[in-house]
């Protein structure tokens, strides 16, 4: 069975069914969270069935943000059914990089944020192949090195169609012209500030003064939340908190479960706090009239109820045992 190792290490895995008021608290943020990913979908079904279609590159752009951020939403909503806070948080900053990025789209210049969005991917992946075919690059003379000729020309060969499959992308649409256009003008004011340093552009830098995320988050009234962010989620996903899963009291030095159900408010309330921003964003672009407003305003006065409860329930769950492993 996949959950033995939950029997075999009993003292080192918190085994959330056996806690009844922790199963509880949980169950309540599954049941907010649910609520969230459930108004996504419909602004998903909203949009892809054609009921409330701006422009249909534009909505293929912000329907595929929705599904991420669903993705993501529904991710968090599985670690915290188990009572794996800590790693929630990895998904909350990915969660909230998509946020902000979509609500950057979403506030103005729009198609064109869109377009340089879409492209970002594949300039990434055109420069990637530029590099590693290059005549001077590692991964060419180390495969030729080793006699593997014909594993370089044939992954060349495809590199050449992608490449001439994306100038063809370029070509297809006015705005992606005018993307790449004023991408290579950057990069070009880039390189002469840099010198021979190699240089990279953001996709947001293309359709704005804007040259970090921080700005981004500035940009999208999330400016506040930055440090938390960057600063405490950032220990989780550089792999910087491992000594934090030791706690010391009177009893001495003992070690934190593996799914340990303590302080997990933080992230959950982040997530809220961002998918509900993010809902008003998507809201405003659908142009609602006033009945769809008043019932996502009583939508929010509800679920402003529900996720104080979940959250204060959460603050309430106490470090009351340890892994025997230490």
């Amino acid at each position: 069975m996949i959950d033995d190792y939950l029997n075999t290490f009993d003292g080192i895995f918190f085994n959330v069914e056996k806690y009844e008021p922790v199963k509880l608290a949980i169950d309540q943020v599954g049941a907010v969270l649910s609520s969230i990913i459930t108004r996504y979908g419909e602004i998903e079904n909203e949009i892809s069935c054609g009921t409330s279609r701006q422009d249909d590159f534009i909505d293929t752009v912000i329907c595929l943000f929705v599904r991420k951020i669903m993705e993501q939403l529904d991710a968090i909503n599985v670690l915290y059914s188990v009572g794996s806070f800590t790693q929630a948080q990895v998904i909350l900053r990915a969660l909230i990089e998509n946020i902000v990025s979509m609500e950057f789209i979403l506030k103005t210049d729009t198609k064109k944020r869109a377009a340089a969005y879409s492209l970002e991917h594949h300039y990434q992946e055109i420069e990637l192949g530029d590099e590693c075919f290059s005549e001077n690059s590692k991964y060419r003379k180390l495969l030729l090195a080793n006699g593997r000729e014909e594993q370089f020309n044939n992954g060349y060969e495809e590199f050449k169609k992608k490449k001439a499959a994306f100038e063809r992308i370029i070509k297809s649409r006015e705005v992606f012209q005018q993307v790449d256009k004023d991408r290579k003008e950057k990069l070009k004011q880039k390189k002469r500030n840099n010198g021979k340093r190699k240089v990279h552009i953001q996709w947001y830098e293309v359709c704005s003064n804007i040259s970090s995320f921080y700005g981004l988050m500035k940009e999208t009234g999330y400016e506040q939340y930055y440090q938390s962010i960057y600063g405490g989620l950032s220990f989780e996903t550089h792999a910087l908190n491992s000594t934090m899963d030791m706690s010391v009291n009177e009893n001495g030095i003992s070690l934190k479960y593996i799914r340990n159900p303590v302080g997990g408010s933080s992230t959950f309330s982040l997530a809220c706090a961002f998918s509900m921003g993010a809902l008003n964003a998507l809201y405003e672009y659908l142009n609602d009239g006033e009945e769809e407003k008043r019932e996502f305003r009583a939508f929010f006065l509800d679920f402003q109820k529900r996720r104080d409860i979940a959250t204060h329930n959460l603050d309430m769950i106490r470090d009351t045992q340890s892994s025997k492993g230490g």
